[in-house]
C-alpha cells in the first residue's frame, strides 16, 4: 500500500469477507494503518454492486446449458459469448437503479434489501 499510495491517502475497501478476517490479515491492517484509510463495507453487499447482478445473469445462462460444457475452452467461449451479448439496456437499468439501491440500503440500515 505504501508503494501504491506513498502519501498515505489511499483507501482500501474492506467488505468483511471471511478471507479478510483472518488474524494475519487483521494484524497486517493494524501494522499499516498509517498508509491508507480502511473503509468498512457490508459483507455480501450485492445491493450496492450492480456487477453482482450481471454475474448472476451469466451464471443462470451457463447453468441452463445441458449437457454441461465438455471442457474449459468451451466454457470460456460460452462465458465470452454471454458477456458480449448482454443487453446494453440491462447495464443502463442497473446504473439507473443505483439511487434507489442506496436509498433502500439506508432505509434498511445496512441490512438486506429486495435488490
Amino acid at each position: 500500500m505504501a508503494f501504491v499510495f506513498p502519501t498515505g491517502n489511499g483507501i482500501f475497501q474492506q467488505d468483511n469477507a471471511p478471507c479478510y478476517k483472518a488474524r494475519i490479515v487483521l494484524e497486517w491492517f493494524e501494522e499499516h494503518t498509517d498508509e491508507f484509510h480502511l473503509k468498512s463495507w457490508p459483507s455480501n453487499s450485492p445491493d450496492l454492486n450492480p456487477m453482482e447482478h450481471i454475474w448472476d445473469v451469466k451464471e443462470r445462462q451457463l447453468r441452463a446449458q445441458t449437457p454441461p460444457y465438455p471442457n474449459i475452452s468451451t466454457l470460456r467461449d460460452r462465458c465470452l459469448d454471454i458477456w458480449y451479448n448482454l443487453s446494453p439496456v440491462m447495464y443502463q437499468k442497473l446504473v439507473a437503479s443505483m439511487p434507489r439501491r442506496v436509498a433502500a440500503v439506508l432505509k434498511a440500515k445496512g441490512d438486506a434489501t429486495h435488490y
